[in-house]
């Protein structure tokens, strides 16, 4: 079957989400399909930074665990 994992953080700290990916990735080895990003940004917003999203769509007989 076909799954997605969805992970969320903020443009200006990529290098947490990417961490926060890898060990998700190292940890359940998925048969990964794609990875796509997305970026959300609200320039007039409070907080000047936008939302990074990165979803992996994955190959496996369930959805794995976070």
């Amino acid at each position: 079957m076909i799954f997605v994992k969805t992970f969320k953080g903020y443009e200006d700290r990529t290098a947490e989400l990417d961490k926060a990916v890898n060990a998700w990735v190292l940890q359940h080895n998925p048969n990964v399909v794609s990875i796509r990003t997305a970026l959300a940004h609200e320039p007039e917003g409070r907080a000047r930074t936008g939302d990074l999203i990165y979803t992996i769509v994955y190959k496996a007989d369930q959805p794995l665990p976070d």
